[in-house]
């Protein structure tokens, strides 16, 4: 009897719209005990559809934890305990696939940002680099930005200025800690006194919780700056200069994110794995993917939206196997950069890998706007796009593209381009009436 319950509830979840492939049997297992109640009305599904939401999180860790150790998985689903559970269920409470598909696809959808959303990227924008020209400096170097990027105090100004969403980098100790931070790299010089300097580089894979920490805390809030981050900014020059900001704030983990930061504000967590110099193998990857949504499954919030992007295919296909709950958008330039991964190099591919695995939608180069006819065809596909780029800081053209139809934009000058999106809104409303 257990077995063809659970064998049952798999070939649903496989005859639905493929979001449940991949799941292994003890997350079948909890998906059915979330399901209980369902039956083919219409209340019925609506009220199944909220509990679904609701147990997102409890459901997320187990699907994570079983995707990372399988075997173990598989064992714990056959133990005395879990066995007894099962066996109370009975087959007519299982959900008809159709109604299932349904119920993860309103969950999914529930995620997402609403139409015309505006996504600050890294917060309040990235920190581009010191201005040559600028005479406003501090010992050590100009500022290379306004306020930290991918810290919590931009983040919480972001949204004060407009911002529906957050776009954040999510990177992973060498404890399997997710942390906030963009580059594969970090780069610091300790500040030893006179003339000595020390230059460090390294992974963040290869520091710990507590030396990311400690480096986080000598950068930026120490009150005797020990260490200075160093970065090489986007003019191509070779060199590392001082990254210095004007307004500071600790680098975050992901946790702190979760749990300090209004839940009325969206995150769009990107999942880092696209440098090609420091690549990872297919287990590393799928254990730091993990823990990133363990830790979402911990410490995240019911009403708070979340959407999972990367610009490595790989990662869209262990995420979508791995989360049955969150919507995944493929992330791509569409060939502005030419890779060894040809999946990385036009549009047509990322559609191809959204479509293949479920995936929400495609962020776009904003460089590269979609044709009306590839807009039908993700529409008909029931894909979204949202786009990315510097050329979304001019609000006239990030609005041009919330009326064509991209769902949201991820700019730095948010507070422009929130004005110039809520200017449009009124106007709208004025003329209806």
């Amino acid at each position: 009897m257990v077995g063809s319950v659970i064998a049952h509830a798999r070939r649903l979840a496989m005859n639905c719209s493929g979001t449940l492939d991949h799941l292994p049997t003890s997350a079948s297992a909890a998906l059915e005990s979330t399901s209980t109640t369902a039956t083919a009305t219409t209340s019925s599904t609506t009220r199944c559809t909220f509990s679904r939401i609701r147990s997102a999180p409890s459901l997320l860790h187990e699907v994570a934890t079983a995707a990372v150790a399988p075997s173990a998985a598989a064992s714990t689903a056959s133990t005395p305990q879990e066995t007894t559970t099962t066996t109370k269920l009975p087959e007519s409470s299982l959900i008809r696939s159709a109604t299932l598909s349904s119920i993860l696809k309103l969950s999914k959808d529930s995620y997402l940002p609403t139409k015309k959303s505006v996504i600050g990227h890294r917060g309040l924008g990235s920190n581009q680099g010191p201005d040559p020209a600028s005479t406003d400096c501090l010992d050590g170097g100009c500022f290379a930005g306004g306020v930290r990027e991918n810290t919590l105090l931009a983040f919480q100004m972001a949204a004060a200025q407009g911002a529906d969403f957050v776009e954040l980098d999510v990177q992973i100790t060498k404890d399997g800690v997710p942390v906030i931070w963009h580059d594969d790299w970090i780069h610091y010089r300790h500040l030893n006194g006179g003339d000595g300097e020390e230059m460090v580089t390294k992974t963040i894979r290869e520091l710990t919780i507590a030396e990311f920490r400690q480096i986080s805390y000598a950068a930026t809030v120490c009150p005797q700056k020990q260490v200075v981050l160093m970065r090489k900014f986007k003019d191509n020059s070779a060199e590392f200069r001082p990254w210095i900001c004007r307004q500071e704030d600790e680098l975050p983990t992901l946790q702190e994110v979760l749990t300090r930061l209004p839940e009325s504000v969206g995150l769009n967590i990107e999942l880092k794995f696209e440098d090609e110099h420091t690549p990872v193998e297919e287990a590393e990857m799928r254990e730091r993917i993990a823990a990133t949504m363990k830790c979402i499954a911990r410490h995240g919030r019911v009403s708070r939206k979340i959407v999972l992007s990367s610009f490595s295919p790989d990662a869209c296909i262990i995420a979508s196997k791995m989360n049955p709950i969150y919507p995944i958008m493929m992330l791509t330039d569409a060939g502005v950069i030419t890779y060894d991964d040809e999946r990385r190099n036009s549009l047509q591919a990322a559609q191809a890998i959204a479509n293949e695995y479920k995936l929400s939608g495609v962020v776009l180069l904003s460089n590269i706007l979609p044709t009306a006819e590839t807009l039908r065809d993700f529409v008909r596909d029931g894909l979204l796009f949202m786009s990315y780029g510097e050329m979304n800081n001019d609000g006239k053209y990030s609005l041009e593209q919330l009326e064509m139809g991209i769902h949201g934009v991820i700019v730095d000058d948010v507070l422009s381009v929130s004005q110039h999106v809520a200017g449009s809104a009124s106007l709208v409303r004025s003329a209806v009436a």
